[in-house]
């Protein structure tokens, strides 16, 4: 195995025929495996169990999970990974960096839903994320694998949807999906206790940055905006299918019964946006794979 190197930030990386600065592509790849993290992780960022083993375990036993999990992601950054380019000498940094992409991603979320913040001891919050962050890095180490390496071009014509209506169609039935994850448990409920309405706009915010990130920054296929004449621009994309996410992730609540038609606005806003955040979340995954 030779040394790692450190590559000039403006050196051009060749890729078939393209070519771009070595930042614009660490950026991607950044992108990249922070997409696979939410993807594979988001239920258990949702999930109290995991709130409160952090609470609980000991510290040298999250620390076990962490060694254990940067070697899983040794393994999964050899045959996966999360970079448009693998290059062979950087299979334990690469996984290194996946674990850390894991814990900003923990981070971000768990700050959001209320989950983590400065009045829990150092230990606790540093417990909590790390634990989190082992499933979050090893989403990032297998993001390649997951909705592609960004290097295929995909035709219109191989759908049975216009370009428009494929929009639409990713956005519900990804949201569908990942609604059904997040939506049937008490998590949403539990999250708007501890949020108030300055981390529901966070959530509204990140939710939207996040899924801009997905689709148009991380490059997992390549997308033509050519043939459409609603969604002609990635802003106007991502502020109409955060709006599918929020309806789905209504029609959901409403019908497991966490929220009725008397409900308070107060009550049942913080919900709605917070389940929304995995719902968005899939429409993304959707939009990528139709």
């Amino acid at each position: 195995m030779g040394a790692l190197g450190i590559t000039p930030l403006d050196e051009q990386i060749e890729k078939r025929d393209e070519c771009d600065p070595a930042w614009k592509v660490e950026i991607r790849d950044l992108a990249r495996g922070f997409a696979g993290a939410l993807f594979v992780s988001l239920p258990l960022l949702y999930t109290m169990e995991m709130w409160q083993h952090g609470r609980e375990l000991s510290g040298w036993t999250v620390i076990g999970f962490l060694v254990a999990g940067y070697f899983v992601n040794v393994g999964f950054c050899a045959y996966a990974g999360f970079r448009q380019t693998q290059w062979t000498s950087g299979y334990f940094w690469d996984a290194m960096t996946a674990l850390g992409i894991g814990a900003v991603a923990s981070v971000l979320t768990l700050t959001v839903a209320g989950i983590i913040d400065f009045s829990l001891s150092p230990e606790i919050m540093w417990k909590i994320v790390a634990l989190e962050s082992v499933p979050c890095g090893i989403g990032a180490a297998v993001a390649r694998n997951q909705l592609g390496g960004g290097d295929s071009s995909r035709s219109d014509d191989s759908s049975p949807f216009s370009s428009d209506m494929s929009v639409f169609m990713g956005s519900l039935l990804g949201g569908v999906l990942f609604a059904y994850n997040i939506a049937p448990t008490m998590e949403t409920v539990v999250i708007t206790t501890k949020q108030d309405w300055w981390l529901a706009l966070a959530t509204v915010i990140l939710s939207l940055a996040v899924t801009f990130v997905i689709v148009e920054i991380a490059k997992f296929v390549e997308r033509d905006y050519t043939n459409r004449t609603i969604f002609t621009t990635p802003f106007i994309e991502t502020v109409f299918s955060y709006a599918v996410a929020l309806v789905v992730s209504f029609a959901f609540l409403f019908g497991f019964d966490y929220i009725s038609w008397g409900d308070d606005p107060a009550i049942w806003v913080p919900r709605v946006v917070t389940a929304a955040y995995a719902t968005a979340l899939g429409g993304a995954a959707g939009r990528l794979v139709l």
